[in-house]
């Protein structure tokens, strides 16, 4: 029998951390301003999100009908959300998108090349995330200053997140010493930035915003602690519990 649709298992994107890439300025944006235009919009980029294994595997050669009807499902559904948006709040969140389109188009380019390991590529991928978070508030009537601050400290979270992550994962994979400092590099620039511009964006804000600064002053000394081994479900609950963490303070600060 002719399968009209891939396996879920295939569907689904693989990689964990690219949840989270989507996942934080997702809900990020939508707690800032909840609105009907912002869920049609974020339904409209996770069908883009699950329409990347099937783009890869139509433009790795892999054009069975399943794959390529997955693709035009996913493609369909996409357009359709975002016609609703637009009709729900008009052209103002196309702003922010349009901003972060060639990092989109990197972040697609190096997928469908499984070029996806570079830390460029991936913060490439991590800005072009967070412009979902500044179209969402820019949806729900908020101004391009805001949009633009919001899309800062997303792409700054993730990045730090990811910094943190590939240092890590060069320790559990026991690379040179040499690579290991090249990779530690990357953590202190990252979170140092966060750092500073959650000073200058958010600690003038008040409480919110100081328990926020200095839940980033945490994160990077975590990010830059001896390393040890950790079992895989204590890191994985260990790293859930801080993104959630982050999720909410910064939504708080942001709000306030």
């Amino acid at each position: 029998m002719t399968r009209i649709l891939p396996p879920w298992r295939n569907l689904l994107p693989a990689e964990h951390g690219s949840w989270f890439m989507l996942g934080l300025p997702m809900f990020l944006g939508l707690l800032l301003r909840p609105t009907g235009a912002g869920l049609c919009l974020a339904l409209a980029a996770l069908a883009l999100f699950l329409a990347r294994p099937p783009l890869r595997r139509v433009f790795t050669g892999q054009r069975d009908g399943a794959q390529v009807r997955a693709l035009l499902l996913f493609t369909v559904l996409a357009a359709a959300g975002g016609a609703a948006a637009l009709g729900l709040a008009g052209p103002h969140f196309l702003l922010p998108l349009a901003a972060v389109a060639p990092l989109v188009g990197l972040a697609l380019w190096a997928d469908t090349r499984r070029a996806v390991r570079s830390l460029a590529v991936e913060l490439a991928a991590q800005g072009a995330f967070a412009g979902l978070a500044a179209a969402l508030v820019a949806a729900g009537g908020a101004p391009q200053t805001e949009a633009l601050r919001v899309w800062v400290l997303a792409t700054l979270v993730g990045g730090a997140n990811l910094a943190h992550v590939r240092r890590f994962l060069g320790h559990a994979h026991g690379l040179p010493a040499a690579e290991l400092r090249r990779r530690a590099l990357p953590v202190h620039i990252i979170h140092l930035l966060l750092a500073g511009a959650s000073t200058v964006l958010l600690l003038p804000q008040g409480l919110a915003g100081l328990l926020w600064t200095a839940w980033t002053g945490l994160l990077y000394l975590r990010a830059v602690e001896p390393w040890k081994p950790l079992p895989a479900r204590t890191l994985g609950w260990r790293e859930g519990g801080l993104s959630v963490g982050s999720l909410l303070l910064l939504w708080r600060a942001l709000a306030s």
